[in-house]
C-alpha cells in the first residue's frame, strides 16, 4: 500500500485515479471487476487506488447482496469543487 494520502488533491494527482473517478461518474454502480475491465488493469492493482479514493471521500462502496457497487460521493464533489477532466 502506498504512503497515506490525506488530501483530495494528492489523490487526484495520479492520472489513473482521475480516470477511475471519471469512469465511475459516467457509469455509477460498476463493480470493481467491471471497472478493471474498462480501464484495463487487474483487480488487485485497482483495489489500492479505490482505497485511496474512498479514504479521501471521493467514492463510496454500496453492497447489494454479494455485489459491491462503486459510486461517486456527489456531496464531496459539490462542496470540494473537484473538477475531473
Amino acid at each position: 500500500m502506498p504512503r497515506k494520502i490525506l488530501s483530495v488533491s494528492e489523490a487526484l494527482s495520479n492520472p489513473l485515479r482521475r480516470q477511475i473517478l471519471s469512469v465511475i461518474i459516467e457509469r455509477p454502480g460498476l463493480s470493481i471487476r467491471q471497472l478493471s475491465k474498462i480501464i484495463g488493469i487487474g483487480v488487485g492493482s485497482l483495489a489500492g487506488h479505490i482505497t485511496i479514493l474512498e479514504r479521501v471521500g471521493l467514492i463510496r462502496e454500496v453492497r447489494r447482496g454479494r455485489r459491491l457497487e462503486l459510486y461517486v460521493n456527489e456531496s464531496m464533489l459539490l462542496t470540494g469543487g473537484v473538477i475531473v477532466e
